[in-house]
């Protein structure tokens, strides 16, 4: 089952229909991105290895990198890094995969991509690792001449699923120069809703378009 919903989002994409379908890559899949993220979870994770009233906690702060290059026509790469960071508490996520664009018009296009992925939650005194083959579906709309509108949705193929729904915002400062203003929400789930992680990321940053 698994298996066959990645594979749905993928051949989605893959066959789509488009007049534009043999232009080249659109100039949205050629940048380099970065800034600072907040996560807030479900529940309060530990971040010392103590019983005190702050050793745990439900928000964290850090960075993320992100970098997409089209390679021919309508293919490109992407890889993202988020890290976040409180006391001995660490969160990882990242992704490096291959997608297929199909353009709509001049100012919107699908994508899909299917790659491999990890989210990794350091704790005190453990170290949790999921990681596995993932597949996404997305579109990039030009809204306006300087506001792109980027939603996507995302599965990984974990030993536990993992569903994750993005709004990226992207708004433009130059010819190649962009502000970053993105909304994450990601759920893996357990074997019980007790165990369920939940995280929302906020993040906020600068591209550069190439």
């Amino acid at each position: 089952m698994k298996m066959f919903v990645l594979s749905t989002v993928i051949l989605t994409s893959l066959t789509a229909h488009s007049a534009f379908a043999s232009q080249n890559i659109n100039d949205h899949y050629n940048f380099i991105s970065g800034g600072a993220q907040f996560s807030t979870f479900n529940e309060s994770l530990p971040n010392k290895a103590s019983n005190d009233e702050d050793a745990r906690s439900k928000n964290i702060v850090g960075v993320y990198l992100r970098a997409s290059s089209g390679l021919t026509n309508n293919l490109f790469t992407e890889a993202r890094v988020d890290f976040s960071k409180k006391n001995k508490l660490k969160v990882t996520d990242g992704l490096i995969g291959a997608g297929y664009v199909v353009p709509l018009d001049e100012d919107a296009s699908v994508y899909g991509l299917m790659g491999y992925s990890i989210d990794s939650f350091e704790f005190p005194t453990q170290k949790k690792n999921h990681k596995g083959l993932t597949g996404e579906l997305g579109v990039k709309y030009q809204a306006t001449s300087n506001w792109t509108f980027e939603p996507a949705i995302r599965y990984a193929d974990y030993e536990r699923s993992m569903y994750e729904i993005r709004v990226n915002n992207t708004f433009n400062v130059s010819d190649d120069i962009s502000v970053e203003a993105n909304i994450i929400q990601d759920r893996i789930k357990g074997t019980d809703s007790t165990d369920t992680i939940e995280q929302t990321k906020f993040l906020l940053g600068a591209r550069y378009n190439f």
